[in-house]
């Protein structure tokens, strides 16, 4: 059963820019709004892509894993934070 669609999103555009996603959404033998939706999400999802992603340069990546590797001795604060944690439990 689709996702019942009960949001909306109003946009005002040019007459050329509204010109064009007909034009766009007619080739590809879709709606408007169905353009509009599909072109929106997949643009959103590689925002989102590239958001999450991290990309180290190679001093950067050696910094990280040497971090993972060698981890520094645990600070009075940190120990602090296990034990209310540990506390919690």
């Amino acid at each position: 059963m689709p996702a019942l669609k009960k949001q909306r999103i109003d946009l005002r555009l040019t007459d050329d820019d509204k010109s064009m996603i007909e034009e766009a959404a007619a080739i590809t033998n879709q709606s408007v709004t169905q353009f509009m939706l599909n072109s929106a999400s997949e643009r959103a999802a590689e925002v989102i892509e590239q958001h999450r992603r991290v990309v180290l340069n190679e001093e950067s990546w050696a910094k990280v894993m040497n971090a993972l590797s060698n981890p520094p001795a645990p600070n009075e604060k940190l120990k602090r934070a296990a034990k209310r944690l540990s506390d919690m439990e």
